[in-house]
């Protein structure tokens, strides 16, 4: 695989926020239906809100330079909501896919695993803090942490180039 020369970025995919804004509205709209017809009144307003207010933060992810992930000779950096989130190269142990799973304790139901594969990636020892969901992440799923969208790349794929792109930016400089 040819690496692309850094920095560079990549932009969500516009498909992926598409379907997370209808999934939104249609949660709205099947709560406001049950509010309206007076059934599962409860269940109903807890979707008309939950969806309500998830409508916008889908509608600003569809927003230009709103979702997205940069690489640089230092690192990688995730934007969501605007929000930009920095790792270096050099705090990174690997890159790898995984298949996410729900769990929900309290009934101890476990789904199946998703048939979509995400990447995930770990910190080595020592380069950061290790919070107690991230302990578990790494128990449950392999990894302590994940990236949120696979910017248009088969996970594999994507995960073989992350790795690339860490092990040429970690190498000493005169390797380079």
């Amino acid at each position: 695989m040819e690496l692309r020369a850094l920095p560079f970025t990549l932009q969500a995919e516009r498909k992926a926020l598409w379907k997370q804004l209808l999934a939104m509205c249609f949660i709205a709209a099947l709560g406001g239906s049950a509010v309206y017809w007076q059934f599962q009144t409860v269940a109903g307003w807890f979707l008309l809100v939950v969806g309500g207010l998830l409508i916008p933060v889908a509608v600003i992810q569809l927003l230009p330079g709103a979702s997205s992930l940069t690489l640089d000779q230092d690192g990688f950096h995730v934007t969501g909501l605007y929000r930009r989130t920095s790792y270096r190269w050099d705090e990174i142990e690997e890159f790898g896919i995984y298949y996410p799973n729900l769990k929900t304790a309290a009934i101890g139901f476990k789904s199946p695993a998703s048939k979509k594969p995400m990447v995930g990636f770990n910190f080595l020892p020592d380069s950061r803090p290790k919070s107690l969901l991230m302990r578990k992440s790494r128990e449950e799923l392999g990894y302590e942490a994940a990236l949120g969208d696979i910017y248009g790349y088969k996970a594999e794929e994507f995960a073989v180039m992350m790795n690339a792109y860490r092990v040429s930016q970690t190498r000493p400089r005169a390797a380079r």
